[in-house]
């Protein structure tokens, strides 16, 4: 049974927020069960979150999701920015003062609105007599599991601290080191470090590793710290500062592509069951239990897709999907060529076209918000696919994903467009490698692979790596001692044929092939949960002291866990268990009827 006594929470970021707003949500049945609630973060003010932390952040950077794309809280986050004064605005690098739901706003302005939203609900819940103790500068650096099944918690201050149940809520986390010798940065945050001096400039290329998101945050705020973003005729025009005059940022994305633009959506938060039912899904598990991601694309996802495309009048791409033998990387294969490009700012510019009209006249691009739909299903059945579709949802999918769902808002596009204008900023297609000697003098030296045309050395002053976090695996899980101790283990899963070639073992790295009596299985990203989040240990047991909705702990079988959603949901499904639990007296998570019943019944599944 679950003892929701004393009860930890590690991060007080996103994760951390909704897991106490769906606490709140069941308080009727929580007031009576939970004594005590202890809030650890390593920040010294809780309730931000690494990426809308004014101290990681900058006002520059856009949060690339509106209020209406956020799961609900005390209020709406457009209804908390029309209450703000006009001043508070303005140092959000507000100023339109209508707001409205469907724009985007500063990431700032998103980080103070979760901070008081967090600070409402801690208001809320002590008001219950739950005790709630905040600790701020209090980074966790250990867990260890007691021999009466609690935890023991050791942070930063060396404090040591005993526990019920433990939630590791927390999010981002870099541990690879600057070398500023050498002019490279390991990650943009805080993005204060990467900044010149006030009244200084960087007179050079400056050399950034990705295309993502993050990415963009780096060349907005250094934009911006060198020179001028003015509007011409409706259209903006980048004024490059007359003593940065050799300033130019240079992008390295191994497929060369920029992220598709921000678009109108029928239905801005995801549902797990809108386009088939949570009966037809579970008819596709076969005798031996795996769901094959071919039957899922064949049965769930076609039907879908070609009724989207064809409401985007693309109907080439229909004419492919009534094929029979057109299949889920033959869509990823054609959806990919249309976005890529000879020139991909030349692309953005063509793809903003339909992009702005899409969002200023309210017109849906339904194939990629059915896409996105379809992947997040997918996602919260994961554990039933085997190795052989793990390999090709990673390899295949999850790239063309990525790219495609992590939309950039269209500010950000014109500031790119801006600067590409004005030839400040370039892209560069290959993959980027660290030499032994990449890091020996006072410039990084990288090696750029190309596809076709070998490989070239190139030199920057300044390179910042905005490659996005590596998965966690168990070597580098941040509390070792639950490793030592085997209160945790690998995300592994099956193979679906018995017979593995030489040539898959060579493609995946014979490490990642795990031999267990008579089974062979692939190992995955991250630490082996159940369907509610809590751990299982080396014997596969579930852990009901240990709870871990970290995504980048839990990626192997949580894979497409991004954004605000997928922390609300995680929340949410880790505290249904909970009250299946004390209400029913079963855990939902120890089948799969249960689970996907719960799927099927919660409003913000």
């Amino acid at each position: 049974m679950i003892d929701l006594s004393n009860i930890a929470i590690i991060g007080s970021g996103p994760t951390s927020l909704y897991l106490l707003q769906n606490i709140w949500t069941h308080i009727d049945v929580f007031k009576n069960k939970i004594g005590k609630i202890s809030i650890f973060e390593k920040d010294k003010i809780l309730g931000f979150g690494m990426p809308y932390n004014p101290s990681n952040t900058d006002v520059f950077n856009m949060a690339n999701i509106s209020s209406e794309e956020i799961p609900k809280l005390q209020e709406s986050f457009g209804d908390w920015l029309r209450s703000q004064n006009r001043e508070l605005l303005t140092k959000f690098n507000i100023s339109e003062f209508s707001i409205d739901d469907s724009e985007v706003y500063s990431r700032i302005a998103l980080g103070y609105y979760f901070h008081e939203q967090f600070n409402q609900l801690l208001t809320a819940i002590k008001a219950t007599g739950i005790e709630v103790n905040e600790h701020g500068d209090a980074e966790v650096i250990d867990l260890l599991q007691k021999k009466n099944g609690r935890i023991l918690l050791t942070d930063s201050q060396h404090k040591k601290h005993t526990f019920s149940t433990v939630i590791i809520a927390s999010g981002h986390l870099w541990k690879e080191k600057d070398n500023l010798k050498a002019g490279y940065f390991a990650s943009p945050w805080p993005i204060s470090k990467i900044l010149p001096n006030e009244g200084t400039f960087y007179n050079f290329p400056v050399g950034i590793l990705g295309a993502s998101l993050s990415a963009f945050d780096v060349v907005t705020s250094l934009s911006h710290r060198h020179g001028e973003f003015v509007s011409v005729e409706n259209k903006l025009k980048f004024l490059k500062h007359k003593e940065a005059s050799n300033f130019k940022i240079v992008l390295h994305s191994a497929e060369g592509w920029l992220p598709h633009l921000q678009y109108e959506q029928q239905e801005p938060l995801r549902e797990i069951y809108r386009h088939f039912s949570r009966r037809q899904l579970l008819d596709l598990i076969g005798d031996e239990g795996f769901l094959r991601i071919e039957d899922f694309f064949e049965k769930l996802c076609r039907p879908s897709l070609i009724a989207a495309f064809t409401k985007d009048n693309l109907l080439d791409v229909v004419e492919k999907l009534q094929q029979e033998a057109f299949s889920f990387k033959d869509l990823v294969t054609l959806m990919s060529e249309k976005h890529e490009y000879v020139n991909s700012f030349e692309g953005m510019k063509a793809e903003m076209i339909t992009a702005k009209d899409s969002i200023n006249n309210k017109i849906p691009i339904y194939w990629m918000e059915t896409l996105d739909d379809l992947m997040y299903s997918l996602n919260y059945h994961s554990e039933l696919l085997p190795a052989e579709d793990h390999i090709f949802l990673h390899k295949e999918i999850m790239p063309f994903l990525m790219n495609v769902i992590a939309a950039l808002p269209l500010q950000s596009a014109e500031i790119f467009l801006a600067l590409y204008d004005a030839k400040c900023i370039a892209l560069k297609a290959g993959k980027v490698i660290f030499n032994d000697d990449s890091f020996e003098n006072d410039k990084i030296k990288i090696t750029v692979e190309f596809e076709k045309d070998g490989k070239k050395e190139m030199e920057y002053n300044l390179f910042i790596n905005c490659g996005g976090q590596k998965s966690v695996e168990l070597e580098n899980f941040p509390f070792q001692s639950l490793v030592k101790q085997g209160s945790i283990r690998r995300a592994t899963t099956n193979f679906a044929t018995s017979t593995i070639t030489d040539q898959l073992i060579k493609e995946l790295d014979a490490s990642k092939i795990m031999h267990d009596g008579d089974c062979t299985r692939l190992i995955l990203s991250g630490i082996d949960i159940d369907s509610s989040y809590r751990t299982i240990n080396e014997n596969g047991t579930p852990n009901n002291s240990l709870y871990d909705i970290n995504f980048t702990h839990t990626n192997g079988l949580r894979p497409y866990s991004y954004g605000l959603q997928a922390c609300n949901a995680t929340s949410l499904i880790l505290v249904e268990s909970w009250v299946s639990e004390i209400v029913e007296g079963e855990n939902i998570s120890n089948n799969i009827e249960n689970i996907t019943a719960l799927y099927e019944e919660n409003e913000e599944l």
